[in-house]
């Protein structure tokens, strides 16, 4: 079973325990957070998951020297776009984007979007967001559920489609999606013929986000079981004994995806993991 270490607590996100402040907090430099991910790769962690914002990166490459992670950044990251539009107006954000990327650039992304849908432009702002990331490094490009449950939502499979041939043949790294609606996603994806992406998504005993249930989270793990599927939010509402037992009775996981502050915890869990065979 491969393990993902996760970024929510460097992002301020908790969802059982409600101490997202606490996290912003301690992880208000870089510094803070390469410590804890040179915490995970004494651990044994080797693949790490993270929403690309500037904090993040740099922190990648204090480290990146002594712990060369498999990187799996994910976009788009929201608060970004809300900072630099409150830093420079809506106006100047779209000036620095044009400014980056260069005016020629965008001028043929858009013209040629309008044809062929929005590959050309999707791969500049994909580029873009990975701008700083050790490349050579990367072996995947999420999407978050914000952007791939709005998609689902709004019935507009052509762009997974997109963002999936993107990911695959301009960066050659394997696309992986993140979302509150596995079943839908999955049958959307590997039901549609995008076999080789991951899909991320909610497992835990208390049901929490893993729509529609957690029966049917269940029946779609073993329906797709020889695809990459990745469970997060395992210890919402549970215990190390309940996830053990979890995952054990649905052994056909590929993958866990989770993250912690504490060094103790973080070496806890990689060795919980472990122990669960595919």
């Amino acid at each position: 079973m491969k393990i993902f270490f996760g970024d929510n607590q460097f992002l301020g996100v908790n969802h059982s325990s409600g101490k997202g402040g606490k996290y912003l907090k301690k992880y208000e430099t870089a510094e803070s957070i390469a410590k804890t991910l040179r915490d995970a790769w004494e651990a044994g962690i080797r693949d790490f998951s993270f929403t690309v914002n500037k904090k993040t990166i740099n922190a990648i490459n204090l480290v990146k020297r002594d712990c060369p992670f498999n990187l799996h950044p994910c976009l788009p990251y929201a608060h970004g776009v809300n900072e630099l539009i409150l830093e420079k107006g809506l106006a100047g954000a779209v000036l620095f984007k044009v400014r980056q990327f260069g005016f020629l650039n965008l001028a043929i992304a858009a013209l040629e979007a309008l044809f062929y849908r929005n590959r050309k432009l999707l791969k500049l702002l994909v580029r873009s967001e990975l701008e700083g990331i050790p490349m050579e490094n990367i072996r995947s490009i999420g999407l978050l559920n914000v952007a791939t449950d709005f998609i689902l939502g709004s019935k507009r499979f052509n762009l997974l489609q997109d963002f999936y041939f993107v990911v695959v043949n301009e960066f050659n790294c394997k696309p992986m999606f993140y979302t509150m609606n596995f079943r839908k996603l999955a049958d959307s994806t590997w039901g549609k013929g995008l076999s080789d992406c991951a899909i991320v998504f909610n497992f835990n005993k208390n049901s929490f986000r893993t729509n529609p249930s957690l029966e049917d989270v269940k029946h779609t793990i073993e329906q797709y079981k020889d695809k990459e599927t990745i469970a997060m939010s395992l210890f919402s509402g549970s215990g190390p004994s309940e996830v053990s037992a979890l995952l054990n009775e649905n052994n056909s996981l590929s993958g866990v995806l989770f993250g912690s502050s504490k060094k103790e915890n973080i070496v806890s869990n990689y060795a919980l993991f472990s122990r669960t065979k595919k």
